[in-house]
């Protein structure tokens, strides 16, 4: 380093790299020399020589706060010159830098009196969230208070970068930036080139600490269009919370209007945050939204309140209110423990809500709601429950539903133990108190079953596992009593049910090492055979409050009882046959194919029925086919066949395909069937246009892709949606049509919803949108609707990361 005349005695920050530099180079010289690292030398005998990487807090992500209060300051230049407890001088590619900030310029003086630092010529200030750069710097190193003139900035967070008049230091985490200009897109040659967006200020305060940004005098530009124009915005410098006003959402419906709504967020505490927000409909008027949501150790949950105090199109109120709770309470009792509670309240105002606001919340668009609260408990084997339970029933002329029956209460105990001998035993005990009311229900006479059940169920049984094998044989036993507010059929208030139940599951598992397509396979082959018997005993006088029919698959088929709840239980005497063959690769153990087949054999008709549902012959029943496919990660198929044993034609089919070739590109395909039901097409996307076009470029995809959750890179067009075609009616149900442009520093969507809420009435809506990367959203945002109809359909900019402070390191 060439010294000035003036140079005397070097100071300890100016000697420290050079030091550091010849002992760099000794070792160097040793280990060249020698053949043998320095650190061999001080091996221990029996420590095999060789580089030992260690752990160094200099490589830290984040630097301390000791670090850099206390860390060493380093001067470098072409030319110093030093006055000793006065100050420095440093020309020609000089820099100052300590841990967390790195000062170089052609020019640069530091007073070590007032701990002064300035700079000229082409300043540049390094740190790790953002790089700035100027031809003036003035800055008190030690408060980290100055100023930076026609400064340009960098923020590494977000990506943006912009141009400034001046910029203000306040302290070492806050910037006042003034009349600034921000965006986050790529700079592209050519003199004429211009942002796609950019976001002019008259101030900006960049909070580092805080990771947010308070912009005031506010205009944004895109394609040098103004879109947006207010006083003040605040948003986050990352993915961080802060509150402030989000951007406002603008959609189109055919049963509100045009739609404005402006929500404002609430960070209250990093483990409770609220939502407010406003609409304004162009038929309907004013209404407000507010969410608040928490998280406690013991408890979390949510709330939230729709209000619109006029409704024009219904000439009065409406509301609807949901909210969760989930946590556990302290008994104080040792022996005791916690109680859980859960709580689930969800009511609405009127029976038109559904209709009206069909995308209010996914159980507030239901008809039935259901309001639930549950106290529960355990301790070892042993359990106990108690809840009480109410539906709402939104009634509709055209399509009446008779509501469930609320549960006011029900309290529940189990124990269940298993036993070193293999025996494995339960004991299950259940009251119920059912209430009902049908005088809502449009032109209906119906009387509901108001009463009383109580029900305990004991069962045992003894499996035997092997690897090649299984056998569980099980013996249940169900004892039912119905206390009634009216008298049954019978003339009685109560009836009394004791029904056995034997089953015998027994399976078999063969295995085998074989070669499919140059690959190395195991291959299963498992049979398997399950016997349920259980007498018959006539239960048409019963009432039916939770009982229903299950769905008849290839799991179901391996039960004792074909419905679920406790009001019926099926008379049985019926052997299931089926044999299962899958494939696993023996590399890895995924499973590649899966086939199955199986089938019932009843040795007696059914007789206990569900009220209106037919009973099962003697004989065969239908035969089960299915079958599964991940031959690799591309290709994926699941399918279903239930064919009629008279008929031997097909009664219900499903058919699934998906093909995924890469990020970013999906096709989800699937055909159902009910023979004489239903029959429907479904088909869902997402997909570059460009491939259509012949314009793929897979050498830009595979670098792009490197980032997950970045798209695919800038200026590609996406087709995305989703149509459900009933062939029945001959017409669409839903569908979902779209298209996302990557622009790079911004994404545009738009998309049109449809949705057939009745047989004759459908809503349907469109939505757009522009996100600016780094800033906001603008628009109705179609990201739900992709994600909810559209299975793995990825967000463009999905993977929000932070990026590491190395990837910019001077």
């Amino acid at each position: 380093m060439p010294l000035s005349p003036a140079y005397r005695s070097p100071s300890p920050m100016a000697r420290a790299p050079l030091r550091a530099a010849l002992n760099c180079v000794a070792a160097a010289l040793v280990w060249l020399s020698l053949g043998t690292p320095p650190h061999a030398f001080a091996q221990q005998p029996g420590l095999s020589p060789g580089l030992v990487l260690r752990s160094s807090p200099l490589l830290e992500e984040a630097i301390s706060k000791r670090q850099a209060e206390q860390g060493a300051l380093y001067l470098q230049g072409e030319r110093l010159r030093l006055r000793p407890d006065l100050d420095v001088l440093v020309d020609g590619q000089a820099s100052i830098r300590k841990p967390g900030l790195s000062i170089q310029a052609k020019h640069l003086s530091y007073d070590q009196s007032q701990d002064l630092v300035e700079a000229t010529g082409q300043v540049r200030i390094s740190r790790p969230s953002s790089l700035l750069t100027g031809p003036q710097l003035r800055l008190q190193v030690d408060s980290f208070q100055g100023t930076l003139s026609q400064a340009a900035f960098e923020m590494h967070s977000s990506g943006g970068y912009g141009q400034s008049g001046s910029i203000e230091f306040l302290d070492d985490t806050r910037l006042l930036v003034r009349q600034a200009s921000y965006t986050t897109c790529k700079r592209k040659p050519g003199p004429e080139w211009l942002p796609e967006w950019v976001l002019k200020a008259t101030q900006l305060t960049l909070d580092e600490e805080e990771s947010t940004v308070q912009a005031e005098g506010v205009q944004l530009r895109f394609h040098d269009l103004p879109v947006l124009a207010i006083p003040a915005v605040s948003f986050p410098m990352n993915t961080g919370r802060r509150s402030g006003l989000l951007p406002p959402v603008v959609g189109i419906t055919t049963n509100s209007g045009i739609e404005v709504a402006q929500p404002y967020y609430f960070d209250i505490a990093p483990n409770r945050d609220a939502t407010v927000t406003t609409h304004l409909m162009s038929k309907r008027g004013v209404a407000l939204d507010s969410e608040f949501r928490y998280l406690e150790p013991d408890y979390s949950g949510q709330a939230r309140l729709n209000l619109m105090p006029s409704d024009r199109l219904r000439d009065q109120s409406r509301w609807a209110w949901s909210s969760q709770h989930n946590g556990s309470l302290d008994t104080g009792l040792s022996h005791v423990g916690r109680i859980g509670l859960g709580l689930s309240l969800n009511r609405v105002s009127d029976d038109d809500y559904w209709r009206d606001f069909p995308r209010s919340g996914l159980v507030l668009t239901q008809r039935l709601l259901p309001s639930t609260g549950v106290l529960s408990w355990g301790r070892g084997n042993l359990s106990m429950s108690a809840q009480v339970q109410r539906w709402q029933t939104l009634q509709d002329v055209t399509a009446p539903i008779a509501p469930p029956y609320d549960r006011a209460p029900q309290i529940g105990l189990r124990y269940a133990q298993w036993s070193a001998d293999g025996l494995d035993w339960s004991v299950q005990a259940d009251s119920t108190r059912f209430e009902a009311n049908y005088s809502r229900i449009p032109n209906s006479s119906a009387v509901p079953s108001n009463g009383e059940r109580s029900f305990v169920l004991a069962q045992v049984s003894r499996p035997w596992i092997r690897p090649w094998g299984f056998a569980i044989p099980k013996l249940q036993l169900h004892a039912t009593r119905y206390q009634m507010d009216l008298p049954l059929q019978s003339g009685a208030y109560s009836a009394n049910r004791t029904l056995p139940t034997y089953s015998l599951d027994t399976g078999l598992v063969f295995e085998r090492e074989t070669q499919w397509f140059g690959r190395g396979i195991t291959q299963t082959l498992e049979p398997r055979a399950f016997y349920a018997r259980t007498p018959f005993q006539d239960q048409s006088f019963l009432p039916v409050y939770d009982s229903g029919a299950t769905d008849f698959n290839l799991s179901t088929i391996y039960s004792e009882n074909i419905y679920v709840g406790q009001d019926r239980l099926a008379d049985n005497d019926a052997l299931t046959l089926g044999v299962t063959s899958r494939l696993f690769d023996a590399n890895n153990g995924a499973e590649m194919l899966r086939l199955g087949i199986a089938q019932r054999m009843r040795f007696s008709d059914q007789q206990v029925v569900l009220p209106g549902q037919p009973a099962a012959p003697s004989g065969q029943s239908d035969l089960l086919l299915g079958a599964g496919v991940r031959w690799d990660e591309r290709w994926a198929l699941d399918g279903a066949l239930q064919i009629n044993n008279q008929t031997d034609s097909v009664s219900r089919t499903t058919l699934q395909v998906r093909y995924s070739p890469s990020p970013y590109r999906v096709v989800n395909m699937a055909y159902r069937l009910n023979q004489g039901a239903s029959e429907q097409l479904d088909l869902g996307w997402q997909w570059p246009l460009g491939d259509l076009l012949g314009r793929r470029d897979s050498a830009a995809e595979s670098a792009w892709t490197r980032t997950p959750g970045q798209g695919l890179g800038p200026d590609r067009w996406y087709s995305v949606g989703r149509l459900n075609y009933s062939m029945t009616d001959q017409r669409f149900v839903d569908s979902l049509l779209g298209l996302e442009y990557d622009g790079g520093c911004w994404i545009g969507r738009i998309a049109f919803e449809r949705n057939q809420k009745t047989v004759l009435a459908a809503t349907s809506r469109l939505l757009f949108q522009l996100e600016f990367i780094g800033l906001v959203r603008v628009g109705a945002s179609p990201l739900e609707s992709l994600r909810n109809n559209i299975p793995r359909y990825q967000n463009l900019r999905d993977n929000s990361f932070e990026p590491s402070r190395f990837q910019h390191y001077e």
